[in-house]
């Protein structure tokens, strides 16, 4: 378990660490000037190393076949958490938020499509298909969550150094908080779907409407709130 777990963090950690920096680099010298199309394409490759990685590490062989059951696996009512988490998450925006009318309607579905392919999503084929479930052999569910917050917290690291990327001006910290509570709902949602499709969908999710909504400190109130509630579902589970 300990070897799996410090291979799949070597690859995902090369590879994107590498790629953002050699961006950072490139920059440095005045070679490019993030995003154009070669940082762009390099940055791309360093967001999949948690796809990448997680690939490699399947067990069986690494046919299509087993690449789509390894996304795909699903519990009988993946799908029924999957639309009432999302609905919960939706309308928590809609609440909080307010929605930002320099995005057109029709850019959403695009919106989403990369942030589930490029912006985030299938990084989830690695931190809850490989790494939450690793962890949970030898943690309990929640401090395995937490663990798996503040690596993912950590990965992003070099990006909020490049010029230009989304992270750029986000404190660390506050970043940090958001991204271990909301590690901790979506560790939940594989808990209770066993599906990285479904994590990947949730976190494409969550990302497109982090793009759409103007929230400010909104989506960590957003995100400590579905920690906590998944914290107390958990418990209440594990005593019934």
């Amino acid at each position: 378990m300990k070897n799996k777990i410090k291979k799949y963090l070597f690859i995902t950690f090369g590879i994107s660490w590498i790629s953002w920096l050699i961006v950072i680099l490139l920059m440095q010298f005045g070679l490019v000037k993030y995003p154009d199309f070669l940082s762009g394409l390099i940055g791309i490759i360093g967001t999949l190393g948690p796809t990448i990685a997680a690939i490699i590490m399947i067990d069986e062989r690494k046919n299509l076949k087993n690449i789509f059951n390894f996304i795909f696996n699903k519990k009988e009512k993946a799908y029924f958490y999957l639309t009432l988490f999302s609905i919960i998450l939706i309308l928590s925006f809609g609440i909080i938020g307010t929605y930002n009318k320099e995005i057109p309607l029709y850019l959403i579905i695009p919106l989403f499509i990369y942030a589930l392919t490029f912006g985030g999503g299938f990084e989830e084929l690695g931190w809850r298909g490989i790494l939450q479930p690793n962890l949970e052999k030898r943690h309990s569910f929640i401090v395995s969550a937490l663990i798996t917050g503040i690596i993912w917290g950590l990965w992003h690291a070099p990006l909020q150094i490049i010029q230009g990327y989304a992270l750029f001006d986000l404190s660390f910290f506050p970043f940090m908080a958001g991204i271990i509570m909301f590690s901790i709902f979506l560790a939940y949602i594989y808990r209770k779907t066993n599906s990285v499709f479904c994590c990947a969908f949730f976190h494409a999710l969550y990302n497109t409407l982090t793009t759409i909504f103007i929230t400010n400190i909104g989506s960590l109130i957003i995100e400590l709130l579905l920690a906590i509630i998944c914290i107390v579902l958990y418990y209440k589970e594990k005593c019934s």
